[in-house]
């Protein structure tokens, strides 16, 4: 007999999405451009925009935001150039690396921001993707953000973190220390005023 925990990862696996698709809560994305603070005048493309949440919180900070998807006809990895500023995304998981490799391949001019499992770097076998694309910045939430929107009761249990790559030289690894910051959780102006 098999006895499986409502919790463990080897029960959610099968309620997961086939499309591997988690709309980001907008929290998420806020804390990331308030930590950031990019320039308005910068684009910005996410490329696995699904639903369009981070888009809409992008877009309510005051960005020119480019959403596409793979569901509505663009697939980020077989994309040839970017002419955006940055690229910020929560690519999905089981296409993380390449999302990574292939957002270094476009050389945005200013970088790239992408909503990584708290646990991605910990594996032996992201080491090399580690040493060959080094992050300026690894930001892990302080709070565990709810990707289902309280369709399952309970706590939420993924924590994620952002990972930001910016543009020094894209021709040459970075070389210098990885900032890690954990972010607080932000209050949206929704928050504020209900």
């Amino acid at each position: 007999m098999t006895v499986t925990l409502a919790n463990s990862s080897s029960a959610n696996w099968r309620d997961r999405p086939a499309t591997d698709f988690f709309p980001t809560p907008s929290n998420v994305t806020q804390a990331l451009i308030d930590f950031l603070d990019i320039p308005k005048e910068h684009t910005i493309w996410e490329p696995a925009c699904g639903d369009g949440k981070m888009v809409g919180v992008l877009r309510g900070n005051g960005y020119n935001v480019r959403g596409t998807d793979i569901q509505t006809g663009t697939n980020f990895l077989e994309t040839k150039e970017c002419p955006e500023s940055f690229i910020v995304t929560n690519p999905p998981f089981c296409a993380a690396e390449e999302f990574i490799r292939h957002a270094k391949e476009l050389k945005p001019r200013c970088g790239f921001a992408f909503l990584l499992k708290s646990q991605y770097w910990h594996s032996a076998s992201r080491l090399k993707l580690f040493q060959e694309i080094q992050p300026q910045m690894v930001l892990p939430l302080t709070w565990r953000p709810d990707f289902l929107f309280g369709a399952k009761s309970g706590s939420p249990t993924m924590e994620v973190l952002w990972t930001v790559w910016i543009n020094i030289e894209w021709e040459e690894c970075y070389e210098g220390e990885t900032i890690y910051c954990p972010l607080k959780k932000p209050r949206l102006l929704a928050e504020v005023f209900s």
